[in-house]
This record gives structure tokens, C-alpha cells and sequence, in this order.
């Protein structure tokens, strides 16, 4: 049998323990759940870190729907609210071995009060707004997948990064010039990443959206809650990153060919491609767009896999196929623009300039930065943490 004793609980309690056949309110499932709950571990810090990713682990496996999770991120709002102080938890070995029983050993089953030590948690410390505030992102972002492409050694900051953004977002994939499987990095030239999306978006049927993101791109996730998930975000409105090209006078052959397998693939793409791509840009120009920082919602999912297919083995790039992607799927009167509108992006930094001095935790997003190892990286965290206190946990 197994029974079940809050942490806090204070009562005489004489009744032995009873099979599940008498408890009507478990689940259908229970010998499997109890299997995954014996199983499951977090890496996570916190108390509320650590029941959010139980409902979403639980969620995953079918034991719960998605309105369960919402429910168990609003309520940890409510405890916050009602100004419950968070336990700071205890570090616990979990899984060493267990000393044996002998029977000699056996005891009549009587539960008892126990200090709060020995069921892992030190009840001090006091829940601020930055708990709330985690609780607010990943509730906001926890079904939004983040894909990344790190240039940098991925032997020394794949792992770094999924730590930062895999507080934040549902899942962190990583994209490299060289796979490395130890650490889960697939590979992917940045020259055509966007051919590699469509890959993802089928692994995640049930996300909200995709964000994709360079590691010479710093996101600011907390300016991101008022965006619309519903919409395509670009930086459209940033002048140095979205730059129109015209082609009829241009000289640089780069552009001229980039140009025409543009015209290829909107002339073979269907009338709403077209109409739709014509109507913001005509002919005789294209978007030049860095594209380091953008979002596609699940709607859009179905008309950017199919604009892959339409490019095919053309030498299209990234740059290039991306802005005319966004353009030929909505009209840019139609884009969350305002989303990434405060984007902090300056293509090259002065002599005697850092992105210490370019940094602003109230911008969305800041470029450029270089992350190169865990010292850029811990450089890097110190920063954000103006936007997140608890980042500097990590360090």
C-alpha cells in the first residue's frame, strides 16, 4: 500500500494504511503513475520551478490535458497572492542505496509529525516577485519551442544555453555547423537553416509556435508577454536588420542572383503566395534581412514547410528566403511588428565598445553579442539578471 501525508500536517492519526480500490478520486492509471513519479527527476531550483515542470512532465505522458497546466501555473499565482512563503529546498540523494531491512527489522506502520528537514524542505526564505514573474514566463512561453543556432564551440555553451531558455521555453533545440550527438546538437548550415524548420515543427505537433534565435542574438524574454502568438514577428521595423535591395541598378552579382531564384519561387508558388508577397514588394526589389530573431505560430507552420518545398535545391539564403517567406505568407500590416520594435541591433560595435555598454534589460532583443565559452557566458547572465534576478542562481 501507499500513503500519502502532507508536509505540514499535525493530527492523531491511528488508521493503518488502505488499498487505492477504496480512494475513488486517483487515477484510472495509478500503477503507472506511481512508476513515473518514482522515476521522475528535476534538475530544476526552486519549489514552484519543480511543480511546474511535474504538471508539464505529466502533461507529456497523458496523465493530465493542458488545461491542467494552466490550472497549476495559476495556482501557484494565487499562493503568491495570498503571500504563501516558499520553502527553500534541501538537496536530497534521491537515488543511493538503501540500507536493508531484515525482518527482524519490521515495525507496525504508525505516520508521525515530522520536523520539515527530513522531508527536504527548510521553511525560511521569502517568495518575491521574481518567482511570480518566472511563473508568468513560463506560463506565457512554456508551450513555444526555441529553436537556436550557436556558431560558438558547442562542446562549451550548448549546455549553457538550454539552461537559460530551457527555464523559459517548452523545449531548447540546438543547431550547429557540426552535430555533436553527447550533447544533442543537430547539424544545420546557417546559410539554410530555415530548409531545417520544417524538421522540428513536425516533431512538436502540439507547440504554439517556433522561435528561432542566433546565439549572436540576446532575447529579453519578460518584453515578450504582450506579443501576439497568434502573428508572424520579424524585426521589420529595425532599419539596420530588414533593408530592401533594389535590383534593376544593383551591381553586386550576389543580390542579382539572390534576386532571380526569389522571382523563381514566387512565380512557381500558388496565387495566395504571390498575390500576397506582390502586393508588399513587386519585382524589381527584395528584402535583405539578417533574420536572426523570428517567430512562426502554428498556423503558419503548414505555408513556411510548403515555401521550403517550393525552393528545393535552389542555393537560396537564409537572409533572403526568410523575409520573402514572411512576406508571401501575410501582409507585414498584419505581423506583431511592435514585438521586436525596441530591438537594440547595431551591426558593428566601436573600438572601444562591449555588450556590456549596449545592453538594456528593457529592449526585447540585443545585438550583437559573442558568446565564445562560460566566462562570455556567465558575463552574459549577469546582464539578463537586471530583466530576471534569479538568473544569477545560475552562476
Amino acid at each position: 500500500y501507499v500513503a500519502f501525508y502532507p508536509p505540514t500536517i499535525y493530527r492523531k492519526d491511528h488508521v493503518q494504511a488502505y488499498p487505492f480500490a477504496e480512494e475513488k478520486d486517483l487515477h484510472v492509471n495509478v500503477g503507472r503513475l506511481i512508476k513515473f513519479l518514482n522515476e521522475w527527476r528535476s534538475n530544476k531550483q526552486s519549489l514552484f520551478e519543480k511543480i511546474l515542470d511535474l504538471s508539464y512532465a505529466m502533461a507529456e505522458e497523458g496523465f493530465w490535458m493542458e488545461q491542467d497546466v494552466r490550472l497549476t501555473a495559476a495556482w501557484l499565482q494565487d499562493l503568491l497572492a495570498a503571500g504563501y512563503r516558499q520553502p527553500r529546498l534541501m538537496s536530497l540523494e534521491i537515488d543511493r542505496q538503501r540500507a536493508t531491512i531484515g525482518e527482524g527489522d519490521m515495525k507496525e506502520f504508525v505516520p508521525k509529525k515530522l520536523p520539515s528537514v527530513h522531508l527536504g524542505v527548510d521553511e525560511i526564505g521569502t517568495v518575491n516577485y521574481e518567482i511570480g514573474n518566472l511563473i508568468k514566463w513560463r506560463k506565457n512561453f512554456g508551450n513555444v519551442v526555441l529553436i537556436m543556432h550557436v556558431s560558438g564551440p558547442v562542446d562549451r555553451v550548448a549546455l549553457e544555453w538550454r539552461l537559460l531558455y530551457g527555464r523559459i521555453f517548452k523545449t531548447v533545440i540546438i543547431l550547429a555547423e557540426q552535430s555533436n550527438a553527447e550533447l544533442a546538437v543537430e547539424r544545420c548550415a546557417l546559410s539554410h537553416a530555415y530548409k531545417y524548420l520544417p524538421k522540428v515543427f513536425g516533431r512538436y505537433g502540439g507547440a504554439d509556435g517556433f522561435l528561432f534565435l542566433q546565439d549572436h542574438m540576446i532575447l529579453n524574454y519578460w518584453n515578450l508577454l504582450q506579443a501576439d502568438k497568434e502573428k508572424l514577428w520579424i524585426t521589420d521595423k529595425i532599419a539596420h536588420s530588414w533593408v530592401t535591395i533594389p535590383l534593376e541598378s544593383n551591381k553586386e552579382e550576389w543580390f542579382v542572383k539572390q534576386g532571380a531564384m526569389v522571382k523563381q519561387v514566387v512565380g512557381s508558388s500558388p496565387v495566395h503566395f504571390q498575390t500576397s508577397y506582390k502586393e508588399s514588394m513587386g519585382e524589381d526589389k527584395i528584402v535583405f534581412c539578417g533574420s536572426e530573431l523570428f517567430y512562426v505560430p502554428r498556423r503558419f507552420v503548414e505555408d513556411f514547410g510548403d515555401l521550403v518545398s517550393l525552393v528545393g535545391n535552389l542555393d537560396l539564403h537564409h537572409k533572403i528566403a526568410v523575409p520573402m517567406f514572411f512576406l508571401a505568407m501575410d501582409s507585414p500590416q498584419n505581423f506583431d511588428s511592435e514585438a521586436l520594435a525596441g530591438t537594440v541591433f547595431k551591426t558593428n560595435l566601436a573600438a572601444n565598445e562591449t555588450f556590456a555598454n549596449i545592453y538594456t534589460a528593457q529592449s526585447p532583443a540585443v545585438f550583437p553579442v559573442k558568446v565564445m565559452n562560460e566566462i562570455d557566458f556567465i558575463k552574459v547572465i549577469r546582464l539578463m539578471s537586471k530583466g530576471d534576478p534569479l538568473l544569477m542562481e545560475l552562476v
